[in-house]
C-alpha cells in the first residue's frame, strides 16, 4: 500500500498554476521534523504536489510557516534535462489534508475570503446544546 501522512509546515507559499485542461496544480515543499535525540531535531523538506480543488483549498487557507498534516502517496518521476543528464525526483501527491492552526496561528487574514466561524449554539446551565422547537426528536440511528 502506497500512503503516508505528513505533519510539518510549509517552507514558502503554495505555488499555484494551471494546465492546459484547467486542472488547478500546487506544489510546496513540507519541512517534517525528525528527532534523533532530545534537543537535536534535524528536517526533512519533502517535494508536494496537489490537483484541483485540493490544491486551491492548500494556496487558499495556508501560507509559509503554516502546519498542515497531508495523507498522499509517493510518487518517483525521471526525465532527462536539457543537458542530457537523467534526473530522479521523489514527488508526494497529496490526496487531503488537515489543518493544525488557529487562523491566527496560521497567519489567514479575515480580509481573504474564508468564512467567518459559526456562532456557538446556546447551551442550558448542564452544558447541553438547546434543540430549537419544531425538530424531530426521532434519532437518526437505533
Amino acid at each position: 500500500m502506497n500512503s503516508c501522512t505528513f505533519f510539518g509546515r510549509l517552507v514558502r507559499d503554495v505555488e499555484l498554476r494551471y494546465s492546459q485542461s484547467n486542472v488547478a496544480v500546487g506544489r510546496f515543499t513540507l519541512a517534517v521534523n525528525r528527532a534523533y535525540q532530545k534537543g537535536d531535531v534535524k528536517a526533512d523538506f519533502l517535494n508536494m504536489v496537489a490537483f484541483g480543488k485540493t490544491a486551491e483549498n492548500i494556496e487558499k487557507f495556508f501560507r509559509q510557516g503554516s502546519r498542515i498534516v497531508v495523507h498522499c502517496h509517493v510518487q518517483n518521476e525521471n526525465y532527462t534535462n536539457k543537458d542530457g543528464n537523467k534526473v530522479y525526483q521523489t514527488n508526494f501527491i497529496v490526496d487531503s489534508f488537515s489543518f493544525v492552526d488557529t487562523r491566527a496561528e496560521g497567519g489567514i487574514t479575515q480580509n481573504q475570503n474564508t468564512q467567518p466561524a459559526p456562532p456557538p449554539m446556546p447551551t442550558d446551565s448542564d452544558g447541553f446544546m438547546n434543540i430549537p422547537d419544531g425538530i424531530d426528536e426521532e434519532l437518526p440511528f437505533s
